[in-house]
């Protein structure tokens, strides 16, 4: 196996049909080789008996000639049948030999073209362009950065030498064929040449301390984790084992999970918990030591207090994306977050009562540059209006995403309110 490996993601081969079309016809060859000892005894056979002995004409070797006649005519419609997918086999071949020289051309002109010429910086900046779009890469053979390794003996020694290139990776820990995995996963994450890693891991059963024993040697480089426990039980993972970390996000967390939040590193500065409803105040507060460090979070609370409570827990944060569930009836009190500059806020469409009325009256956020708005059928206009009046003008984008109901009338009353303001309608914003 290549240092390169081809990886664990394999591609449908295209010369699985062709193979089982050649094997075939072998084989129908094979039969019919057999069975000419029988024909050469017809023949010598029929050359002994008198033309005059009817009989034995019609009774060969205790077979009837009717049944010899059958088998022969089978025996020449599968010759014909052979015949026929030997020259549909020699057409393919024919293609094939013309696609191989067709690339060995190709690789020949590239070999003396100006592009194989290019300084290496040149290629590394090319090569980042090429790279898929994904925010996580995963070791697949037909695209880059493998894809690029095999295009020639530069490239490849280009490409393997750019730890760019290769410091994303997403990582599943399954049991089928994990010792080929393990094998590829080694191969991409040396070629990182200790730069900082982004990684998705994505653990199935009992996965955990299979990634653990992959990832030891590189613990120290990993600064983003999307890390994802669906399937999980009782993961034994503690998040001190990755002492750089500065991003994580966590996807079906359980109890155990959230009880090893607060062994977090000092280096995390953004926390987020994408999709997942809801977080209630007691939980928030369970693992409040690593709250103060944080400048980003995603987390979704289930009531205004939560969500009022997490602005308290987070002094230093500068964007968050969250939701409430319900309103309360008691009021809140007043608050103010002196660094929040984009606030991502979720109510809960179509239920009793507005989970965003009240919040609009309680915070004060001066520093608050961004506003984005979704999921709400009811929306507290008045309300809004006069948390942009004590806002010293600071906002700069309001933008209502899906099922977040104002009017135009309403949008107007913001602009003169705020005459920079830019406001935005986009119902794919979630």
């Amino acid at each position: 196996m290549t240092d390169d490996c081809n990886m664990y993601v394999q591609t449908v081969d295209s010369n699985v049909n062709f193979s089982t079309a050649v094997s075939d016809v072998i084989g129908a060859l094979q039969n019919i080789l057999r069975s000419q000892a029988t024909i050469a005894d017809l023949g010598n056979s029929t050359a002994t008996i008198p033309s005059h002995n009817h009989h034995a004409l019609l009774t060969l070797k205790g077979r009837s000639l009717n049944a010899i006649l059958t088998e022969r005519q089978q025996q020449l419609d599968t010759l014909k049948a052979v015949m026929e997918s030997i020259q549909n086999i020699h057409g393919q071949l024919v293609e094939e030999k013309n696609k191989v020289i067709e690339s060995i051309n190709l690789h020949e002109r590239l070999g003396s073209s100006a592009l194989s010429r290019l300084p290496t910086e040149i290629l590394s900046h090319i090569f980042v362009y090429c790279l898929p779009e994904d925010e996580y890469l995963s070791p697949a053979s037909r695209l880059a950065p493998i894809l690029l390794t095999r295009i020639c003996r530069r490239w490849r020694e280009v490409v393997v030498g750019m730890p760019r290139l290769w410091c994303s990776l997403r990582l599943e820990v399954q049991h089928d064929d994990w010792q080929r995995r393990v094998f590829c996963y080694e191969a991409w994450l040396k070629r990182t040449l200790g730069q900082p890693l982004s990684l998705a891991l994505h653990l199935y059963g009992n996965g955990t301390r299979q990634a653990q024993s992959l990832l030891q040697p590189h613990i120290h480089q990993i600064s983003s984790l999307y890390i994802d426990f669906h399937g999980v039980d009782e993961p034994a993972f503690s998040f001190n084992f990755f002492p750089a970390l500065q991003e994580l996000s966590i996807v079906g967390h359980t109890a155990a999970i959230a009880q090893s939040i607060s062994q977090l590193p000092s280096t995390l500065t953004s926390l987020k918990f994408p999709g997942m409803w809801w977080f209630d105040l007691e939980l928030l507060a369970s693992f409040a030591p690593m709250w103060a460090q944080l400048t980003e979070v995603e987390i979704y609370v289930d009531k205004q207090d939560a969500f009022i409570r997490l602005l308290q827990l987070c002094p230093n944060l500068s964007s968050l994306k969250t939701g409430i569930v319900v309103s309360q009836i008691q009021p809140l009190e007043p608050f103010t977050h002196p660094t929040l500059e984009s606030l991502h806020l979720c109510g809960r469409a179509w239920i009793f009562g507005n989970p965003l009325s009240g919040v609009f009256n309680t915070l004060s956020l001066p520093n608050l540059r961004s506003l984005d708005v979704w999921n709400t059928s009811m929306w507290p206009h008045e309300e809004f209006k006069g948390f942009l009046a004590q806002s010293e003008r600071s906002l700069e984008n309001l933008n209502f995403g899906a099922v977040a109901i104002t009017t135009e009338e309403q949008r107007a009353e913001y602009v003169a309110l705020m005459p920079f303001l830019k406001v935005v309608v986009d119902p794919n914003l979630v």
